[in-house]
């Protein structure tokens, strides 16, 4: 009787032991096989600045361990907001990549302390629409100033800021291909106290944008130049006017009717004869 009982709770255990392993057994297949879960991938490329829609998006399977950090479950959760960055086919669509609903970009891509500005642009102040997001540019301005040094009110162009960086060419803040495209306003980042000369010289002639190289970083100190500064002729050039100071008088020489040299000891005098 008690072999009877002690093999009936041997095959138990046995049976039990046999269960836990085909369990891990199970739960290693379906690691192996790689469970997912539902996330929303771009189904095209979104460009940084676009306000997504729904046919930009659909659901797809993911890897459970692979599944990105603020990976979105849901379109709704999508729809309506802004590209943060540029989001590739395929690529998930994360909550830090996308901008709130109902908040704007821009003011994300000014940095603490510093100002978005637009200024009035044409085909020739933009430079022909070659200025682009993310360029570099100088601003220069014309007018007419009424200092002391300029009583006439004589025309002056003067660079008043350098090394600006362009936030915006009309709405786009991301250059969308390699062609120029002309745009009504081109928005800069500047400082408070570069905003304010902006806003003077909007004031004067149109404001103009010099293009700069990507690598070019250097300031460089400008006195401005004067209408009648640049039309001078260079110097020594034909016509250019002559030095105003007098000529030297030439050292005069008596032509008188001759006369003796008296030698005193090492000293030659001439005594003119009459």
């Amino acid at each position: 009787m008690l072999s009877i009982v002690l093999g009936a709770l041997f095959s138990a255990l046995v049976y039990r032991y046999l269960k836990e392993q085909q369990t891990a057994v199970d739960r290693a297949r379906a690691a192996a096989q790689g469970q997912t879960i539902k996330i929303v991938v771009a189904d095209k490329p979104i460009p940084v600045g676009t306000r997504i829609e729904e046919d930009q998006l659909r659901v797809a399977d993911w890897p459970v361990d692979l599944k990105p950090e603020g990976a979105l479950s849901g379109k709704d959760a999508a729809i309506g907001a802004i590209a943060r960055v540029s989001i590739e086919r395929n690529q998930p669509l994360q909550q830090s990549a996308l901008v709130p609903k109902g908040a704007g970009l821009l003011p994300l891509l000014i940095t603490d302390g510093m100002r978005g500005m637009s200024v009035r642009v044409d085909s020739v102040t933009g430079v022909s629409g070659f200025i682009t997001p993310n360029s570099r540019v100088d601003v220069l301005v014309s007018g007419q100033p009424t200092d002391s040094e300029n009583a006439q009110g004589d025309q002056k162009g003067k660079v008043i800021l350098q090394n600006v960086r362009v936030l915006a060419t009309g709405k786009d803040i991301e250059q969308k291909d390699e062609k120029p495209v002309e745009v009504p306003t081109v928005t800069l980042l500047v400082s408070p106290e570069d905003a304010e000369k902006l806003t003077v010289a909007t004031k004067q002639e149109a404001v103009r944008l010099a293009l700069r190289n990507y690598r070019d970083e250097d300031i460089i100190p400008t006195a401005g130049i004067a209408l009648k500064t640049l039309f001078q002729p260079d110097p020594g050039a034909k016509g250019a006017p002559q030095s105003s100071a007098p000529a030297k008088e030439a050292p005069r020489t008596h032509t008188g009717g001759g006369g003796v040299q008296v030698l005193l000891g090492d000293k030659v005098t001439r005594q003119p004869l009459y």
